[in-house]
């Protein structure tokens, strides 16, 4: 269901007579990923008469990375997709003693990188990522049905359910004291390609894999490019009745999503730029009967999005982001409800570009 590549470097340790320390971990991972095929991941699920909680997924992954580092680490990924990711999903669920927890997944590229560097390893380190999808269309359709479910306690969530298509998606995570260099020569290239002219921003984005790092300490920097020409659909559908507990259902569709969580830099500098091309769409379509517990619906569209966080505070922050979109983007919420005992919470959002960042001191 979901192609996962995963790397685990754990560290040495040298221990002397006088007193431990740390052996010097270096890392050199080099991804390339294309593909050109469709995905498609069906679940059909007929629940009755359960007595525990009730988990399922439904994943559709053109090219997934994910890296776990220790010591200084230089990760170079590439992903290109050109075809479709299909996720379905249909549940029909009833007399549960338990939670429901349902997901489904369209997914064109994926990418997660950890980097946990040893306390005082003064090696250099450097993230560059390129994530191209084309013309696929990432599809997350699930439908929920049914009644008589009733969470483990007062006060649990007796029904989670997540719809999630996204193009292109980037989380970094750092820890530790790293050395980065790598002053992007091509960013002004970048900033000025033509993105309607898919072959020329393809030219200069290929370069990005030559970046130098060069020594210091305690300083990280990243390099991303996000390009998405595709269609992003999530479509949620619920029909519900007799529910004890809260109900917290979500519909995102994502264009380009790019995350930086940095702990333990002194200097951090990230570059980021993100072209949507075709439209992110999210709807929810809900309607529940007799609900003894908090209802919460989320229904959001983002063409591009970017989080930076760097808490605590880094003494020094520097972020070029460059947000580019020509989609349309829309997010629609039906929601019906009745005989409902407890808090209703509704939202739905459409986002051409979102940044985000924060770099607050400690008790801010």
């Amino acid at each position: 269901m979901k192609k996962q590549m995963s790397i685990l470097l754990a560290g040495a340790a040298a221990c002397a007579v006088a007193a431990p320390a740390l052996a010097q971990q270096e890392n050199q991972v080099r991804n390339e990923q294309r593909t050109w095929a469709e995905t498609r991941a069906e679940l059909n699920g007929h629940v009755r008469n359960v007595t525990e909680g009730v988990s399922m997924t439904a994943a559709a992954i053109g090219n997934s990375f994910s890296a776990e580092l220790g010591g200084s680490a230089n990760v170079s990924n590439f992903q290109d997709s050109w075809r479709n990711a299909t996720a379905d999903m249909y549940v029909d669920i009833s007399d549960t003693a338990g939670s429901l927890e349902a997901t489904t997944a369209a997914i064109g590229n994926s990418a997660s990188i950890s980097i946990d560097a040893f306390e005082g390893d003064g090696g250099a380190s450097q993230v560059s990522n390129t994530q191209f999808t084309h013309w696929g269309r990432f599809y997350s359709d699930m439908m929920i049905e049914g009644g008589s479910i009733i969470a483990p306690s007062a006060g649990d969530v007796a029904v989670s359910a997540t719809a999630a298509s996204i193009a292109n998606s980037l989380s970094v995570n750092v820890r530790g004291d790293l050395a980065v260099g790598g002053a992007d020569e091509n960013i002004g290239d970048l900033n000025s390609c033509d993105p309607a002219n898919e072959g020329a921003c393809e030219g200069e984005l290929g370069n990005l894999d030559q970046i130098d790092a060069v020594g210091g300490f305690d300083d990280w920097s990243a390099n991303s490019r996000q390009f998405f020409r595709g269609d992003s659909r999530s479509t949620l559908n619920a029909d519900l009745n007799d529910v004890v507990g809260a109900v917290e259902l979500t519909s995102a569709a994502l264009g380009n999503s790019a995350s930086f969580d940095v702990e333990g830099a002194d200097t951090v500098q990230i570059n980021t730029w993100q072209f949507a091309g075709y439209d992110p769409q999210a709807f929810s379509n809900v309607e529940i009967n007799a609900l003894e517990g908090d209802f919460t619906s989320t229904t959001a569209a983002i063409s591009n999005s970017l989080s930076v966080s760097t808490l605590p505070a880094t003494a020094a922050l520097g972020v070029n982001s460059t947000q580019l979109n020509r989609a349309y983007t829309g997010a629609t919420a039906n929601i019906h409800l009745h005989d409902v005992t407890g808090s209703v919470s509704l939202t739905a959002a459409a986002i051409g570009n979102s940044a985000s960042i924060s770099n607050l001191p400690d008790g801010f």
